[in-house]
């Protein structure tokens, strides 16, 4: 395998990330390529900035009862995110594509999914996409595979990715988990820490932003943009409980494998705020814990698992 033939698709809740990259058979790591662009959905004329989710009980009652119903605002904004991935791909050419995505997936698509429309027949509709990724497994292939990676060395480490929702993942004897397959060890959209609150809604920045409006009814759009308000102190004393709570679960878990933690990585754009503009509260979360905390700030690092995950598959 070379650069001219190995990619990958990091889809996201607002945008599309490629990214290219070169194999190397004898490491087993992937280094960034010369092809990186981002394209956002909301430079698509279609897009719906207004669009909610349909609630997760009925999606999964849906998904379940093999009876999924999408609505017409779910129609139309899957057809924006189709539309852009097809434009991604354009720009790829003849690269082998290995292409991630959140949400729950089946053979044919995705069929429940948190932050964004459901696309059951996405597969039927991108002719060249054989398997959907998982995202969050992407994101920790991307750390323990490429060349760029925060995980390269760790044996036993957790990754906690943060940006529209949390991105769980586990290394243990060097090997990535998948979280999809371990139906005993509980998501961070599933471990609640209050009435309506996970570990995901105060752990994410996107769940933070909205805490912070919601109860300031305010519009601020990032996390790097409430770091100098006052009652931004309190937003951040949450996350920092969902934080520990999900480091415990997740250290029971490896106890029980006889295993200890040896890292935890914190990625995606709760890595960045962390790495620009998030010292004071990196010291705090360090402060909760005796395992060492990384801070990962390459956002390429889940295109990059997406490649090497689809190529050496």
């Amino acid at each position: 395998m070379n650069d001219d033939f190995l990619a990958g698709i990091d889809c996201g809740a607002t945008k599309v990330m490629v990214q290219s990259g070169a194999y190397c058979s004898k490491t087993n790591k992937i280094s960034p390529g010369s092809i990186y662009q981002e394209l956002h959905y909301s430079d698509h004329p279609g897009w719906n900035f207004n669009f909610k989710p349909i609630p997760l009980n009925i999606q999964k009652n849906e998904y379940q009862s093999s009876n999924i119903s999408l609505t017409d605002e779910e129609i139309d904004q899957g057809n924006v995110i189709i539309d852009t991935i097809i434009s991604s791909m354009k720009i790829l050419g003849d690269h082998k594509i290995g292409l991630c995505f959140p949400g729950l997936k089946n053979r044919d698509g995705i069929v429940v999914m948190a932050n964004g429309p459901r696309i059951p027949d996405l597969c039927h509709r991108i002719k060249s996409v054989k398997t959907i990724l998982n995202d969050s497994d992407c994101c920790v292939m991307g750390e323990l595979k490429s060349t760029i990676g925060l995980m390269q060395d760790t044996r036993n480490g957790i990754y906690i990715g943060g940006g529209t929702g949390i991105a769980d993942g586990i290394i243990m004897n060097s090997k990535l988990l998948s979280l999809n397959k371990l139906e005993h060890i509980p998501r961070s959209w599933e471990i609640r820490l209050g009435f309506n609150e996970t570990v995901e809604t105060l752990l994410s920045p996107a769940g933070m932003v909205k805490k912070y409006n919601d109860q300031n009814n305010t519009d601020v759009k990032v996390l790097a943009d409430l770091v100098h308000k006052r009652k931004f102190n309190k937003i951040m004393d949450d996350a920092l409980k969902a934080f520990l709570k999900l480091v415990e679960i997740r250290e029971q878990f490896f106890k029980s494998q006889n295993e200890e933690i040896q890292d935890i990585v914190i990625g995606q754009r709760l890595g960045k705020f962390f790495s620009d503009l998030g010292e004071k509260y990196l010291e705090r979360f360090q402060s909760g814990t005796k395992i060492p905390i990384k801070i990962s700030s390459d956002r390429r690092t889940a295109a990059l698992g997406a490649a090497i995950s689809y190529a050496c598959s």
